[in-house]
């Protein structure tokens, strides 16, 4: 915990990146369509920072962007300002939670949902300068095989190389880095986070 004042708020801060998501749902979706490169239908339920525990004595989590669309699929967003060396085995672990809450006891296996584990950072987990790193199960003996689980981890690198990017994702990762960005898309992010801002007066505990 720390104090920062509610004035120097920007969207990388965990409070305003989930009450801007939260409360938009058009920005919302749109930030996913932009980061997994996919066209999202309708955004039906977005919520923040959803707890999930199983068992009392278990480690749970709490999710920033609990998302859901029309089709069904979940997606969880989210930010992550400092680098975390164990982020692999978050991923995996918050995938575990949200699959456990997704399926009853007598449920079919396939009635597990298309899910999307979305990490948003500001330096490079991999060192290998890529913007965006997607990961799915394949075959190692056969790359084009597919395992069909639907379940899909994908790690937002802010400091990554600009090369081959769309103007779109460029401008969304330099807000990321600058708090500035260039597009429409980053120009109402922004908007959104100065109308909080002008909402509320004092501090704010983060």
């Amino acid at each position: 915990m720390y104090d920062k004042e509610y004035s120097q708020l920007t969207f990388v801060d965990d409070f305003m990146f989930c009450k801007i998501l939260s409360s938009n749902k058009d920005l919302c979706k749109a930030l996913l369509e932009l980061t997994l490169g996919i066209k999202i239908k309708k955004i039906e339920i977005v919520k923040e920072q959803t707890p999930i525990e199983q068992k009392y004595d278990a480690r749970g989590i709490r999710l920033d962007i609990y998302v859901e669309d029309e089709d069904g699929t979940v997606y969880d967003i989210e930010m992550q300002t400092t680098l975390k060396k164990d982020l692999p085995k978050r991923t995996r672990y918050y995938q575990g939670m949200i699959d456990l809450q997704l399926i009853g006891r007598k449920a079919d296996f396939k009635d597990l949902k298309r899910t999307y584990i979305i990490f948003i950072c500001m330096s490079d987990p991999f060192g290998k300068q890529f913007p965006v790193y997607t990961f799915d199960n394949r075959c190692k003996e056969c790359p084009e095989l597919m395992l069909g689980d639907e379940a899909t981890k994908v790690v937002i690198n802010a400091s990554g190389n600009r090369d081959n990017l769309s103007p779109e994702m460029k401008a969304f990762l330099d807000l990321l880095q600058s708090g500035v960005g260039g597009s429409a898309f980053t120009r109402r992010l922004q908007e959104e986070v100065e109308k909080a801002k002008n909402m509320k007066n004092g501090r704010w505990n983060i």
